[in-house]
């Protein structure tokens, strides 16, 4: 079992790569739902990944890897933001495509990638900031956040140049490039553009 968790630990980034890949191969193929049906699903799963990627933003302005213990902005509400905006994306582009087995495919792969990743990195959070992080433990709940934030004596401010520094502009580029897939996926299957062409001649 835990050769296993190793295995998902080490390739996790290799692994959403494949899942992207295969993501766009399974979305290529038309299925027909109803036009308002599908841009209801279009607009409402874009709108949660753009939340997604808002959320990574805001936690990459606080995270400073191997410096300090993250516990501002949204750290003082959930352990794990940067998971939970990639979680929220994910989703988003799901249900984007109207495809609920898509959707239970992701699911099931993320919290069986993820949920190890996530105990791996606190394991060696615990073991660096010890007591400091057993406190924030216990405290901040580890992926879905708690409404009130946590209460402590550090404070640190947003930083965009932490942001570029985390290198989150690559996630920000890649999720821009799926939105404009899928939207461009919608205007042709329902070939959007054809009404207006025909008013123009």
């Amino acid at each position: 079992m835990q050769s296993i968790s190793a295995f998902f630990i080490k390739h996790r980034i290799l692994l959403s790569w494949l899942f992207g890949a295969a993501y766009l191969i399974f979305t290529a193929a038309p299925r027909y739902v109803p036009p308002t049906t599908a841009l209801l699903y279009l607009v409402i799963g874009l709108e949660i990944a753009l939340l997604g990627e808002g959320l990574r933003i805001w936690a990459n302005g606080y995270l400073q890897k191997d410096e300090s213990l993250a516990v501002n902005g949204p750290f003082s509400y959930t352990r794990n933001p940067l998971y939970l905006g990639s979680f929220l994306i994910g989703c988003g582009f799901c249900i984007a495509t109207s495809r609920l087995p898509l959707f239970a495919v992701f699911l099931l792969f993320y919290f069986v990638v993820f949920l190890n990743t996530i105990r791996h990195e606190e394991g060696i959070l615990e073991g660096k900031f010890g007591g400091e992080f057993q406190k924030y433990k216990q405290n901040v709940a580890m992926f879905f956040p708690k409404l009130t934030p946590y209460n402590s004596n550090v404070f640190s401010k947003f930083s965009w140049k932490q942001v570029k520094h985390n290198k989150e502009h690559l996630t920000i580029i890649g999720v821009v490039l799926i939105m404009i897939y899928a939207i461009i996926r919608y205007w042709i299957q329902y070939n959007v553009g054809t009404p207006y062409n025909k008013i123009l001649g």
